[in-house]
């Protein structure tokens, strides 16, 4: 009998079960405390992404977007081999379990790496950031703000022969300065120090755009993938996201807040234009729904070369959005944020702006 059972039952089934039972114990623990939640996410949870991190960087390419176009063929494999071992019912037996304990060891770690870290205490409460109501007021005086500082450095960062904005720099230079701005914040506001890591461009981004994706973090090969379809102060904020969730900060509004912070905090221009132009969008959006007619008032008075850029930005929206792809995509999304912790969905991006508010007023 002892004999049958091994046969059916593989140590890789056995230990997949096993590790999911266990983290599966953790994470509903974490559901339950916020503390507990940040002390597994800063210490096993992290240990987890790092070394992820680490076999993704051996690769100078999204070794993702290598594994997805390989699909077909893994496929093919897997399928084959099926067939193979379908005219024998233990051989059968064997696969079906060995397939449902690679799906099992796939969840576990999206557990580890993802879930525990939606579970944790919120950002603000972090650092101590109290709930600001928006108003059409303090909105349109941020973006008031916004804009001026754009205005101020945008003649000086370094643009293309049509004028887009363009530092010249590789994802690795990119990465190196987030993670260089990572380390100098990291006390202050309670970042991951030390985690050095880089961004990738992937190849295939028009298949991104597609779906309405400026990037995306993909924990099992640790990476942060970077659509390049967007102009550079969209490309250089996303590096910046993606790698705070590479950091175990998985809330997408918090995800922007930080990549706001580290950006704008940064001692490179072209970082802080980035992050500067990109929260002018967030909070011009938020206003134009307040009211219009400041938002007329306040735009009117931006950068004609920031203006270029955003331009730049929304027209690759406008060729590859609304069509039933994108639709389905974000569905998707809002599907995988939903189980994931995140009950606002897509809208989580956009609440970027009551964070932001709140850091600013806990300045004044």
């Amino acid at each position: 009998m002892k004999k049958d059972r091994k046969k059916l039952i593989s140590p890789f089934a056995v230990l997949s079960v096993l590790l999911f039972i266990i983290i599966g114990a953790v994470y509903f623990a974490t559901d339950l405390s916020a503390a507990f939640a940040d002390r597994v996410n800063s210490t096993v949870s992290r240990a987890f992404r790092i070394f992820m991190a680490g076999i993704g960087d051996i690769f100078p390419f999204s070794l993702i977007e290598l594994l997805i176009l390989c699909l077909p063929i893994i496929l093919f494999f897997v399928i084959r081999k099926a067939i193979r071992v379908f005219a024998d019912r233990e051989g059968r037996v064997r696969f079906i379990i060995n397939i449902a304990a690679f799906v099992l060891l796939i969840y576990s770690g999206h557990l580890l790496a993802l879930g525990i870290a939606h579970n944790t205490s919120p950002i603000s409460e972090k650092m101590g950031l109290c709930e600001t109501e928006v108003t059409k007021e303090n909105l349109s005086e941020t973006l008031v703000s916004l804009r001026d500082e754009i205005n101020l450095i945008a003649e000086d960062m370094p643009r293309d022969e049509s004028g887009l904005f363009d530092p010249g720099y590789s994802y690795d230079e990119i990465s190196a300065l987030v993670c260089d701005s990572y380390d100098a914040l990291a006390e202050e506001y309670g970042l991951d120090r030390g985690f050095a890591s880089r961004a990738k461009g992937v190849r295939f981004s028009f298949a991104m755009s597609y779906l309405g994706i400026t990037g995306i973090y993909t924990y099992p090969t640790g990476e942060a993938n970077v659509n390049t379809q967007y102009p550079a102060y969209v490309t250089i904020f996303t590096t910046a996201h993606e790698m705070s969730h590479q950091r175990g900060i998985l809330r997408e509004n918090e995800a922007n807040f930080v990549a706001y912070l580290i950006t704008t905090a940064s001692g490179d221009d072209c970082l802080r234009y980035s992050g500067l132009l990109n929260m002018y969008g967030y909070f011009s959006s938020a206003l134009y729904k307040t009211d219009k007619e400041a938002y007329y008032a306040i735009n009117g008075e931006l950068s004609p070369l920031a203006r270029t850029d955003i331009r730049a930005a929304n027209a690759v929206t406008e060729k590859y959005g609304d069509t039933i792809i994108e639709d389905i995509s974000e569905w998707i999304n809002n599907l995988y944020l939903n189980s994931s912790g995140t009950p606002d969905g897509t809208v989580s991006y956009s609440r970027v702006v009551h964070l932001v508010l709140a850091y600013e007023n806990a300045r004044k």
